[in-house]
Order: C-alpha cells, then structure tokens, then sequence
C-alpha cells in the first residue's frame, strides 16, 4: 500500500509546480465547476476570413494539474468524459482534457477509487507511528503510476497485511448523503419523473417559484449544453463560438420562425429534470446527477430538487399500490 503524509504532500504540490500549471481547487470559491477548464463557458472553435481561409482553433501546449477534486466532483468528471466521448467525440472537450492530469482527495469511506489519475484517501493507520495526516494513495492510470515514480521519495509503501487503517475526515454533507441514496434507485426514480409531467402539481408549483436563469446548469458539473453562434467584426473575419446554454432558458428550445417546444417555465424546468432523470437513464443508465449539492446551493429561488424528486417519488409509490 502507497501512502504519502500531509507534509509530503505539501513538498510534492511544490515540485508538480516547477513542471505544470497546478490549480488547486480546494479553496477556490468558485461558482463555476471543474468542467469550465475542459468546456470552457465561452469557446471560439473556428474562424473565416473573407478569402475563405478557415482557421480551427490550436490546442493547448502545456500541460497542467487539476487538483483536489472531491469524491462528487470525481464521479462527475468520470461520467462528463464518457458523455463527450461517446459516438460524436467532442473534439474541443478533449483538446483541453487530454492536456490534464487530475488528482483528488476523498475524506471519509470509499467503495472503490473514483475518477482521477491519482486518488488520495484521507486515513488513520491503527497503530502507526505516523504523525499528521496521512492519505492513501491510489494511481489509477498511467499518468498517475508516472507522477508516483518520478516523485517517490515523497511516498512510503507499507505492508497492508500487518497494518490495519481507517478512513478520516468529513464524510459528505447530510444533503449528499441523502440524495445519492435516492440516486441509487435510479429505474423507479425514472419512472417516477416521466410519470409527474402530467400526474403532479409540482410542476404547476415550480413554474411560480423557478426564475429560469439557468444557474443550476451552469453550476451543474455535468450539464452540458451549449449554443453556436457567430460574429463578424468590422476585420471581415468571421469567427463561430459556443456558449454555455441552459434548457431553462426561453432561446434554447426556439426555432426558424420564432416557435418554441417549451413556451413555458413550466415545461422548461420539467425537461431539466427529465434530461437528468429520465433521458439520462434511458442513455447511459444512471442520472446525470451526483449529489453534489451545487444546484441547491447556488439556486436564487432555494429550490431543492432532493425535496421535489422526494415529493415525486412518495405520490408515484401511492398511485402505483
């Protein structure tokens, strides 16, 4: 078993610095998810001029570390890789992703390690001479395997047969906990959300209450929608982007002619949920949700899906006995 101590740790970060761009994320009080350093909120993917030259945009050089991700935000990244990898591989997604090495720290129990090339579990060794904190290791791909090698005399191996460790630190908060529960029963959460559009007043109680700014996408660090759209400036070059968007917004689901599928906030806010809950299972066979909290957290209007997904599933059981 591979450990490294906190104050090695701290070494280390030192040493990645010298030879990548290192962005900790542990304090960084940003709104914005990872996802904005892989599918940034506003991205130029190509330009024209008035020759008819086409420019694609270059991809980064350097390389850099993204680093710790915690449990949630790990899960999420493993599950926005395989969305942008999947039949159409989004080429501007990976340009950025491929360029990343991404390590987190998990505090508390762990089923088995998450996404991210390395992994470090906060643990207790039981009767160890260990002072401070101490993490688990866990490399998980080839790059993680080659930052370990390279930097080792920052990690120490012990023989798990004659220690015995436990987890440490703060488990998720109580909300987390509580949603990825629900999370686990993801066929009859599907069923139940596909059922409430037309057999639940709570879409008639939302409509009043959601602002339809799109934050709970945006803050979302799997969502993943976005717009094109393109400029001409006064150079005569035309450059096409894309945006950030948002299935709560009134433009994303308006076309050709001004018509839209989803007029209504009532009908926009319900398709957020069915996208998450229902379309998501049906592709991938889970939800697009990780219970991270972010979503409640960030909401202008306090709507907490935990309680209207709790509320959907009481009435569905009821309805179906």
């Amino acid at each position: 078993m591979l450990i490294i101590a906190e104050k090695q740790l701290d070494g280390l970060i030192e040493k990645l610095k010298e030879e990548f761009d290192f962005i900790d994320l542990r304090n960084a009080g940003d709104p914005l998810p990872f996802k904005k350093y892989f599918f940034p909120p506003e991205q130029e993917t190509f330009s024209a001029d008035k020759k008819g030259k086409i420019s694609t945009t270059k991809a980064p050089t350097g390389e850099f570390i993204l680093f710790g991700l915690h449990l949630p935000a790990l899960e999420a990244l493993t599950y926005l890789d395989e969305i942008m990898g999947g039949t159409n591989e989004d080429f501007f997604y990976f340009q950025k992703r491929n360029k990343a090495t991404v390590i987190g720290i998990v505090e508390g129990e762990m089923s088995a390690a998450p996404g991210g090339d390395i992994v470090l579990q906060s643990v207790h060794i039981v009767g160890g001479q260990q002072d401070g904190k101490i993490f688990r290791v866990f490399a998980n791909t080839k790059k993680g395997n080659n930052i370990v090698l390279k930097n080792k005399d920052f990690f120490e191996e012990i023989n798990e047969n004659e220690i015995k460790i436990e987890p440490t630190g703060n488990p998720l908060p109580e909300w987390s906990q509580s949603m990825r529960e629900l999370l686990l029963d993801s066929e009859t959460l599907k069923d139940a959300v596909e059922w409430s559009r037309d057999n639940h007043p709570i879409w008639e109680e939302l409509r009043n209450q959601c602002l339809g700014c799109g934050i709970c996408t945006y803050v979302c660090p799997i969502c993943h929608c976005f717009s094109v759209e393109d400029r001409v400036g006064l150079d005569d070059k035309c450059t096409r982007c894309r945006k950030w968007d948002a299935c709560t917004l009134p433009g994303f689901a308006k076309i050709s002619g001004g018509h839209s599928f989803r007029p209504t906030i009532k009908e926009r806010y319900y398709n957020w949920f069915y996208h998450k809950f229902v379309r998501a299972y049906l592709e991938y066979g889970k939800p697009q949700c990780v219970g991270c909290g972010r979503c409640k957290k960030y909401c202008p209007a306090k709507i907490d899906i935990q309680e209207i997904l709790g509320k959907i599933l009481e009435d569905y059981r009821k309805s179906s006995q």
